[in-house]
């Protein structure tokens, strides 16, 4: 095996990607953008193999100048004297969550004005003035420090340590009590189901004005314990995780408002209606309120209510309702300054996930139809700043004036991911496209030239040899399936036809094609050991609006599964036998993927021969409650139909070799998803192979851990495949 400290010239594409956390390390991240629009704070590592972020600034220079000039406001490394430092375990599992590779200052915190901020490095609070910096500063005693929260004034931090959550005043480090967690809970932080399903990673808000706290609290004490232990160390006990299983008990999640002067004010709503706090902020209006996302446990019934914070009492501002569940668009809902709520709205009839308008109690539409919003980054009295998708291989970010009229849009052919706006202002964005291997990040503004913002990322033709990835966008079958098709490069010299590898997600809202090229980097690689490598996004990805979505409704593994047999067809079709060999079908995946692999060559050994699975749902009894019921509902609705999306009942009819790898400390699919299959092919006399990774969640993140198993997957279809 090759040495981590072979030159960078020498270096293989397995060992550069997983050093690199894909390609990921020294990309700029993390964007904030000063209310004058000449400042833009931001994360960075110094290299490509360096995880420690450090606290940038990039000074713009005023609207005409083309470039600007970058300082570093705080380095870990210096601050700590060096680059190691103490995660609690409770931000570990929160970073977790957040599926976060890097280290040092993972996150950060401003005042209103940007004048100011705060983070939490190896569980401590540090504070620093960003206008003329100085040195950072640890404030106040407290060890063990999460998510620490700058008020709009700048004179206060909220986080939460030893249990509770606290409130530290910056000058004098002095740090008050708000609230203190219960045994089997907390307080200040995301619920699991929030911060694993709902995308929300936050559990406290403070008001536009620095004098009003809204936080989560939260029981778990109803909640089933899951146990967790690496064979590799027989010598520690098992750790217990709180995992609301699918068709079990939920935490108890409440919310709380506190003046920092009285006993904080329990939020009053139905909460065996709506068990789930979905979103929750402040309006951004002059009386600034709590205002609230609440959803029922089948997730197709939704209110939005704002919060009086001297009673606690919540009055209802919108419902939505839907045959099979509801979304939401990050961003939303939002109450601009001059008094409108905006709601986001999966429009069925227009088949449209829009921004509109709540008046009269019916939503307005105010972004267009067949125009579908992804996020939303600002609502003013005069402008609405989104990302939306206007293909489904593509995103671009628009700018509407507040009657619904486009002003300002990045290019629509390419993948744009908005970092940060300023509605009339800058735009910090991450464009890829399919002609580059690399994702740039630029600061656009209305008028001027853009300035890029520096990465140091590597590029995967950097690698030896170098992948390049080629890939060809088709649209096949019945429901014009996206598909991106990547064969060997030509210089190669191999010649076909080539064994197949479908490398899918497949799962619900998540897109694997998409136009740009790093996307591909893995993919080029497999298919430069002599594969053609097949992508393919099947009814349910996202990209294209409600009803497609809705396609996974009831059904997460039929469907699914038909939809790789017809991409492959269609691919076959466009290509012909002379290029690829349908005789010769591997499959891969990882998560839902990895379900979605082993469901193909179980359901299907006459057209799928072989099949990685990478921490796979086996039987989604077994997975969390926010996830699983939203798309089939609880298990005492239709039982027949959840064993039919079981994987388990499939297991006597393995005909094709698989092979199935899972990490041992894995809290989101737990290893025991990997070990029933197993035991259900071996009762049925089915050989497999099982790969177990010891101190490997469910993110591989260990580099030698990463590179070996993508040369091992190789190795398996080279193997299978012949």
């Amino acid at each position: 095996m090759e040495s981590t400290s072979t030159p960078l010239e020498a270096q293989s594409f397995p060992i550069l990607s997983a050093r690199t956390r894909h390609f990921s390390l020294g990309m700029p991240r993390t964007f904030t953008l000063a209310p004058d629009g000449e400042r833009v704070y931001f994360l960075r590592s110094d290299g490509p193999f360096d995880p420690v972020l450090s606290l940038w600034c990039l000074d713009l220079g005023g609207e005409g100048a083309g470039s600007g000039t970058e300082r570093r406001i705080v380095d870990p490394v210096k601050l700590l004297g060096s680059g190691d430092e103490e995660v609690p375990e409770i931000e570990r599992q929160r970073r977790e969550r957040l599926r976060e590779v890097g280290g040092g200052i993972t996150a950060y915190s401003v005042d209103a004005g940007v004048t100011r901020a705060a983070f939490a490095l190896s569980g401590q609070l540090f504070v620093v003035e960003l206008v003329a910096p100085g040195v950072p500063r640890r404030v106040g005693g407290l060890e063990g420090v999460i998510d620490p929260r700058l008020d709009p004034t700048g004179s206060k931090v909220a986080l939460v340590a030893d249990g509770a959550l606290q409130v530290v005043d910056v000058l004098t480090g002095e740090a008050r009590i708000v609230d203190r967690a219960g045994p089997e809970g907390s307080v200040g932080l995301a619920d699991f189901v929030a911060a694993e399903e709902f995308d929300r990673a936050r559990g406290h808000w403070w008001s536009p004005d620095g004098t009003g706290l809204l936080f989560e609290t939260v029981d778990e004490s109803p909640v089933g314990e899951m146990w967790i232990f690496d064979p590799a160390d027989p010598a520690t006990a098992p750790t217990s995780r709180r995992y609301p299983k699918a068709g079990g008990a939920n935490p108890v999640v409440g919310l709380k408002v506190s003046d920092l002067a009285h006993d904080p004010v329990k939020v009053i709503w139905d909460t065996g209606t709506f068990p789930y706090v979905v979103t929750a902020g402040w309006t951004g209006t002059e009386d600034a309120r709590p205002l609230v996302t609440l959803a029922n446990r089948h997730q197709n019934h939704q209110i939005v209510v704002t919060v009086d914070a001297t009673t606690g009492v919540t009055t209802t501002e919108w419902e939505d309702r839907d045959e099979a569940f509801l979304e939401w668009i990050p961003g939303l809902p939002a109450v601009t300054p001059d008094g409108r709520l905006l709601v986001g709205r999966p429009d069925r009839e227009l088949d449209t996930y829009a921004v509109a308008e709540v008046r009269d109690s019916r939503a307005h539409l105010v972004t267009p139809v067949g125009l579908q919003v992804t996020q939303v980054a600002e609502a003013t009295a005069g402008a609405l700043v989104v990302t939306a998708q206007n293909t489904p291989t593509t995103q671009m970010v628009v700018e509407f004036a507040s009657d619904g009229t486009p002003v300002r849009q990045s290019p629509p052919d390419r993948f744009v991911r908005l970092l940060a706006a300023s509605a009339g202002g800058p735009w910090v964005v991450a464009t890829s496209e399919t002609d580059r291997a690399q994702t740039t990040v630029t600061v656009d503004r209305p008028t001027g030239p853009e300035i890029p913002v520096a990465s140091h990322a590597l590029a995967p033709l950097q690698a030896v040899p170098p992948v390049e990835p080629r890939p060809t966008f088709l649209e096949v079958g019945e429901h014009a399936l996206s598909v991106a098709v990547l064969l060997p490069r030509r210089e190669l010299g191999l010649t076909g036809p080539f064994p197949v590898l479908m490398a899918p997600y497949g799962g619900p809202h998540h897109q694997r094609v998409v136009a740009s090229r790093l996307a591909y980097a893995d993919d080029q690689y497999l298919a430069d050991q002599g594969f053609c490598v097949v992508v393919a996004d099947g009814r349910g990805t996202g990209g294209r609006g409600p009803a497609w979505d809705r396609w996974m409704h009831r059904d997460l593994g039929e469907v699914a599964v038909e939809d790789q047999v017809a991409a492959l067809a269609g691919v076959v079709e466009h290509l012909g036998t002379d290029v690829v060999d349908p005789g010769r079908v591997g499959v891969v995946g990882w998560s839902f993927g990895g379900y979605l692999a082993a469901r193909c060559v179980l359901a299907r050994p006459d057209v799928f021969h072989a099949a990685v699975a990478g921490a796979p749902v086996t039987d989604w009894a077994w997975y969390d409650t926010g996830y699983t019921e939203r798309y089939l509902g609880l298990p005492e609705d239709d039982a027949a139909r959840w064993e039919r999306q079981s994987l388990l009942p499939l297991a006597a009819g393995l005909e094709r070799p698989l092979l199935l790898i899972h990490g041992y400390l894995d809290d989101n699919v737990f290893f025991a998803h990997t070990q029933l299959l197993s035991d259900a092919l071996t009762a049925a006399g089915r050989p497999h192979r099982v790969l177990g990774l010891s101190g490997i969640t469910h993110m591989a993140a260990d580099p030698v851990v990463a590179e070996n198993l993508l040369r091992l997957q190789v190795g398996f279809f080279q193997e299978a495949l012949g």
